[in-house]
């Protein structure tokens, strides 16, 4: 190509670029619909890829700023629809002759407004959930068009009425939120002690709503407490790696807090977020809603070889990440399968079988990999909502989801959502998100080629530009990560998509894992000779 925008170094560049990372700060936080689809640790946002892209294609800032759209207005510049006529023209030639390449595709993010400004874009990804986003977002929805979000929304509401069939006698309609504590004996005085670091279960300007634990005969009776004090708010029974004794206040220290919920795994359920018409309280639970709790988690056993011999349960290893172990290990979680409780698995491996049996019922084979994508995808997004560390936000009186402490961690006082319901996290509002996304990501006519292939590999094909988001040492430990949405996806798709590995491939996964080698240096010297191939 002819010399470009962005080899000028010019300060109307420059002041355009800042303009540019301003909006694109703001991008984050108002979150483009494709973002919501899968859960992906990185994503740039759209206006870096619109801009870097004419930038890198055009010679002359007014054509930049006038096809990068309003980067000040109350809309949002993600929305923008550039004017490829008009682009073209500016261009001087066809804009599917430039060849674009982004090789760590990522969720495609970046190239997403390459793409949409037509011209000819491959991405790749050596990891296969990377691929799968890619194909999800920038291959789909171009290929099959507007029918594509509204075949998706069919599908699922039939695998989410068969999975509610099975599944919501185990919930109470209305109760939204579960509040649970991990539970240890303490090894001073036998006493059984709730873990957590906070008696607040709301704390709003209108509303300090806590929890007291009062110690009863080895045990402990639960009571709620609707106008909480500040004092009694922050009182905690853990903190630090430690815990304190609700009875005889000696300290436990925490080898053997990690020992005793490795070997008891004992779980208190303390309060219920419910629906009151308009409004959203709190109750302590009945021994109604723990014996609801107690038949799911026996008809998960009297399920689990049946689930066992379909190969339904991820039983896979959980891997090392950037340290010498994982974090999970401690708690003797060491398989996928114990980072969730029986009602929890009840409630995904019913959702992963019927998505096998709703998609086996498309007779056209191609359309219904597309369709079983987007349902896993449901799935994945559910996975991240699900589990024993599911962060309970008192200020905003929500679930947020298990990434939120960018990997799988155990949290003392964690939340269960009930997924039937109408609550941040439940399948309902996972399917709406992935609609969204869906009729977004149509506006692109263009059909980008998604490969899953390694940096490494040499291209059939030259191309004129390079946009790419490379790897960053030990930030994400994409390979390792990426496993806790893998075990559920690998098992939807398996008999879909053909080229799926049956695990995340590691060999060629530029990351800084120290997991992976067991020692820095050796990870670091992985890393630095993958950059330079």
């Amino acid at each position: 190509m002819d010399k470009v925008l962005i080899e000028d170094a010019s300060l109307d560049l420059l002041e355009l670029f800042e303009q540019v990372s301003q909006e694109a700060k703001t991008e984050k936080n108002a979150v483009p619909p494709i973002n919501k689809m899968i859960y992906w640790w990185t994503r740039k946002p759209l206006v870096v890829g619109r801009a870097m892209t004419l930038a890198s294609t055009l010679s002359d800032i007014k054509d930049v700023k006038a096809l990068l759209g309003d980067l000040n207005g109350t809309r949002r510049n993600f929305h923008h629809i550039p004017d490829n006529t008009k682009y073209a023209q500016k261009l001087g030639r066809d804009p599917k002759s430039i060849k674009v390449l982004d090789p760590f595709g990522g969720a495609g993010n970046l190239v997403f407004p390459a793409s949409q400004l037509g011209l000819d874009v491959t991405v790749s990804d050596y990891n296969p959930l990377a691929y799968l986003i890619e194909k999800s977002v920038l291959e789909y929805p171009a290929k099959y068009g507007a029918n594509l979000a509204a075949d998706f929304e069919k599908y699922a509401k039939l695998v989410i009425e068969k999975t509610k069939e099975e599944c919501g006698r185990f919930f109470k309609e209305n109760h939204l939120t579960y509040l649970w504590c991990w539970c240890i004996l303490c090894p001073h005085c036998g006493q059984r002690v709730p873990l957590t670091n906070q008696m607040y279960i709301v704390n709003t300007p209108k509303k300090k709503i806590g929890i007291k634990f009062i110690p009863k005969d080895k045990n402990f009776t639960i009571e709620l407490v609707q106008k909480m004090s500040d004092s009694e708010g922050k009182k905690f029974t853990q903190k630090g790696g430690s815990a304190k004794c609700i009875s005889c206040t000696n300290t436990i220290d925490y080898d053997s807090m990690t020992l005793d919920i490795s070997k008891n795994k004992d779980r208190e359920m303390i309060a219920i977020q419910i629906q009151n018409k308009n409004t959203r309280d709190y109750v302590t639970p009945t021994q109604e809603d723990k014996k609801l709790y107690r038949n799911a988690v026996d008809y998960f056993k009297s399920k689990f070889t049946e689930f066992e011999k379909k190969n339904l349960l991820p039983n896979d290893n959980i891997s090392a990440t950037n340290r010498r172990e994982n974090m999970l290990w401690n708690y003797g979680i060491k398989k996928w399968i114990q980072f969730f409780d029986e009602r929890q698995l009840l409630v995904l491996i019913t959702f992963l079988n019927n998505i096998k049996q709703v998609c086996n019922e498309i007779t056209n084979k191609e359309y219904r990999n597309v369709i079983a994508l987007y349902l896993t995808a449901i799935l994945a997004k559910l996975s991240n909502q699900t589990g024993l560390g599911l962060v309970w936000n008192v200020a905003g009186e929500k679930p947020e989801h298990i990434l939120l402490l960018r990997q799988p961690r155990i949290v003392y006082n964690f939340a269960e959502m009930n997924p039937f319901e109408k609550v941040r996290g439940s399948v309902n509002n996972i399917s709406d998100n992935i609609f969204d996304g869906i009729s977004f990501a149509t506006r692109l006519k263009n059909t980008v080629k998604c490969t899953q292939q390694s940096v490494t590999s040499s291209p059939d094909k030259k191309f004129d530009l390079i946009l790419t988001d490379p790897p960053y040492g030990d930030d994400v430990i994409y390979g390792e990560m990426s496993e806790f949405f893998y075990v559920w996806t690998y098992r939807a798709l398996r008999e879909y998509f053909a080229e799926l590995p049956i695990t995340i491939p590691l060999d060629e996964d530029f990351c800084e894992s120290w997991g992976r080698f067991g020692s820095k240096q050796l990870a670091s010297e992985f890393f630095a000779k993958g950059l330079k191939k």
